[in-house]
């Protein structure tokens, strides 16, 4: 069971994965419950990345691995399994992951068992174009078979890639003060390095001295600087390729990483060349795939294959570099927007530029039309007929029916016009279409707006439509929208809840906790009660907000926030559970107790024998109450202990009596035994009179076949309340 949200969200992921896994072999390609549950995986997969950008899982043969957590659910071993069988260690999803990829990524890993492969997966995912998704296979390169069982020695100290590059700048010679000083730290921002760099090249390319050539004039050549530079240029591109092709393992990973770190903020001619000695080291190498692949997405693709091109003409690449070559290559061809021709565009301004085609008017035509004259015939305009004479077709002007076209008309415009226009104004006007929906009661209307935004945001190449069409989702769950959502929930008949789950699904977890944030502020109880029902049916998505309601300072909102994730059988809230069952306000006290009885099997029976037993009576009545009312079973035990043995003086006989009471709200029936002496005539004074009419009361609460011999016991009782009371009980 996932034990962090973020483990739970990777859960989330998984099963969204599977179920696009399940519809890609049911449904064509295209068609719309695909299309909405690939997008769901990529909702689900943005939600997971957060600021952090790439999502990297680690592959086991038994469950995923998401930093320091393992999802091991039944979905995630399957989908771990799927890729442990075909020799992935490692899968990165890259920021600009589209549904797209998810859906290619998804159809290779279906296509048929690894034993029908004839190449790796990583390398299908090339030749499909797919480069933002990333599998890494295990390396065995730092495996060593031996028969001998003595420990090798430590390995010698290798210099850095930083230390290296900043060597080769200085052509041999030693280190200055401020390099070395950079080299000792713990942490060596890579933009301080770039400033070296520069720096050091600017220095070459300034103090180098002219040279004797007979041939020019005077015999002396005075240098150039553009050519030092491209000297210094190329061997600190050396430095950088030498290191990544002779690193191993683990180590040949985070050289490349350094690398790409470091391309990044170099500036242009040097990121031209470091690029090229990089992907030179990685395509010439058969076992580094996975390694350009990486490469190819996370830096701009059109520099990464203007370097692959440049060395498919200097060399023989491996396969999977000339894989990656075509699918690049297929990529920019795909996109690039042919021009139209200079020769055309002459031809046509030539055409309408000499005069206006419409205009001419040979002179037997303009004789002719002297001769002619022509009647338009007067029509009146048509009375306005009531629209009851339409019959069955009236229902297609209602203004129900006319918002619906409209919002798919104004839907349709924006999904043509893309990135040719500003897209603000139509999403307003669908904004408050969305509103008018839910006024109406129009949930199923408002869901199938939703629905149409999300498709165009993940079929559309526009970077400015999409992030236009998520900011509107943005502000369909702002406050003021999720208070008229609720005003529709109170209004609304049953049967409208289910499309109301799906809206606040669509709107994302800020739907969910403006919905939270309304709960809070309700204070009407009926109401209150109704969207509680609400929140708590949208099942354990609700629980990473919720969990940030508790530490909200007042009760009730805490009391809300634990009925609800126990409902919802939450066990990554635990840690704030065991904190909440010290809280100061007994309410909240009680209500945590019940969920850390409920959600984790080994919480200490003292936790609560504790707050019974409190010093304060008032306290602890208080709590034998809430025992009984919150239905805390594993109350029984401590409240028998409390009303063991006499109350002689009658000293503790509120705090007896309200444990009897709770008792009978338990209703357990292994509690009967030791109550019997309540249930039975006295000699003596004690129980008290009050204890066993409490007692006879009680028996309401217990199954009526356990209680039955006290009820014929107590209807020959000599006592006449105690008969009165037994026979108010049915005795089946």
């Amino acid at each position: 069971m996932p034990s962090t949200a973020a483990a739970t969200q990777v859960a989330e992921l998984v099963r969204a994965l599977a179920l696009g896994w399940k519809n890609l072999a049911a449904y064509p390609a295209g068609h719309p419950a695909l299309v909405s549950s690939l997008d769901l995986v990529h909702r689900r997969l943005n939600d997971l990345r957060g600021p952090a950008g790439e999502v990297v899982l680690g592959i086991e043969n038994d469950g995923l691995l998401y930093g320091n957590d393992k999802i091991d659910s039944v979905s995630a071993q399957k989908f771990a399994q799927a890729l442990y069988t075909r020799g992935v260690a490692v899968l990165r999803f890259a920021p600009e992951t589209e549904a797209r990829d998810i859906e290619m990524f998804l159809r290779l890993l279906a296509a048929g068992s690894p034993a029908d492969q004839k190449r790796a997966i990583w390398e299908d995912l090339t030749a499909a174009g797919i480069v933002h998704i990333n599998l890494q296979p295990v390396d065995y390169s730092g495996v060593q078979v031996t028969e001998d069982l003595t420990a090798l020695p430590p390995d010698e100290k290798q210099p850095s890639l930083w230390e290296e590059i900043l060597r080769a700048l200085m052509e041999g010679n030693d280190l200055s003060p401020v390099a070395k000083e950079f080299l000792t730290r713990d942490r060596q921002p890579v933009t301080e390095l770039v400033k070296m760099i520069l720096q050091q090249v600017e220095a070459i390319s300034a103090h180098v001295k002219p040279t004797f050539d007979p041939d020019a004039t005077f015999g002396v050549r005075m240098p150039i600087h553009d050519d030092s530079r491209i000297a210094a240029h190329a061997r600190l591109a050396d430095a950088v390729g030498n290191y990544i092709t002779s690193a191993k393992g683990p180590k040949k990973e985070n050289s490349l990483r350094q690398a790409i770190e470091l391309l990044r903020s170099l500036p242009q001619p040097l990121r031209g060349a470091v690029l090229r000695r990089v992907a030179e080291a990685l395509a010439l190498d058969h076992s580094a795939g996975p390694q350009l692949r990486q490469l190819a997405s996370e830096l701009p693709h059109d520099e990464v294959l203007e370097a692959l091109r440049y060395l498919s003409s200097m060399t023989d690449l491996s396969p999977h570099a000339l894989t990656l070559l075509q699918s690049l290559t297929a990529m920019q061809t795909s996109t690039r927007a042919e021009p139209p021709s200079e020769s055309v565009i002459g031809d046509l301004v030539k055409l309408f530029g000499e005069d206006d085609i419409d205009r001419f008017n040979p002179p037997d035509h303009a004789a002719l039309l002297e001769q002619v004259s022509i009647h338009v015939p007067f029509a009146p305009p048509p009375t306005a007929a009531p629209s009851e004479t339409l019959g069955k077709r009236t229902e297609t002007v209602a203004d129900a029916a006319l918002s619906r076209q409209l919002g798919r008309t104004i839907v349709e415009l924006l999904s043509n016009l893309g990135a040719s226009s500003p897209p603000q104004p139509i999403l307003a006007r669908l904004e408050h279409l969305f509103r008018s929906h839910l006024s109406a009661g129009e949930f199923d209307e408002a869901f199938e707006l939703t629905q149409k935004l999300n498709e165009i945001a993940t079929s559309t190449t526009s970077d400015e439509l999409r992030h236009a069409i998520h900011e509107s989702f943005g502000r369909l769950a702002t406050p003021d929208m999720i208070r008229a959502l609720v005003e529709s929930l109170q209004n609304a008949p049953p049967e409208k809840t289910r499309a109301l789950q799906r809206l606040v699904e669509t709107l994302g977890a800020g739907a969910r906790r403006n919905l939270l944030l309304a709960l809070s502020e309700e204070s009407n109880r009926s109401r209150r009660r109704r969207l509680f029902d609400f929140i708590t049916s949208l099942g354990p998505v609700i629980a990473p907000e919720a969990v940030a309601f508790l530490g909200d300072s007042r009760w009730y909102v805490l009391r809300n926030m634990i009925v609800m994730l126990r409902s919802v059988n939450d066990r990554t809230s635990l840690p704030e559970m065991r904190k909440l069952a010290l809280h100061r306000d007994l309410r909240v006290r009680m209500e945590a107790i019940k969920s850390l009885f409920t959600l984790d099997s080994g919480v200490p029976i003292e936790l609560l024998e504790n707050v019974l037993t409190d010093p304060d009576p008032k306290v602890a009545e208080t709590a034998v109450a809430l025992v009984g009312s919150a239905g805390i079973k594993e109350g029984v035990r401590p409240l028998l202990r409390i009303v063991r043995g006499n109350d002689i003086f009658g000293s503790r006989r509120s705090l007896r009596v309200k444990a009897i009471r709770a008792l009978g709200e338990l209703g357990d029936p292994s509690a009967l035994p030791e109550l019997q002496r309540f249930l039975r005539e006295s000699l003596f004074p004690w129980p008290s009179k009050e204890e066993r009419l409490v007692a006879w009361e009680s028996l309401a609460g217990y199954p009526p076949e356990t209680r039955l011999e006290f009820l014929e016991r107590g209807l020959r009782s000599r006592d006449a309340q105690i008969r009165q009371v037994c026979e108010r009980l049915p005795k089946s």
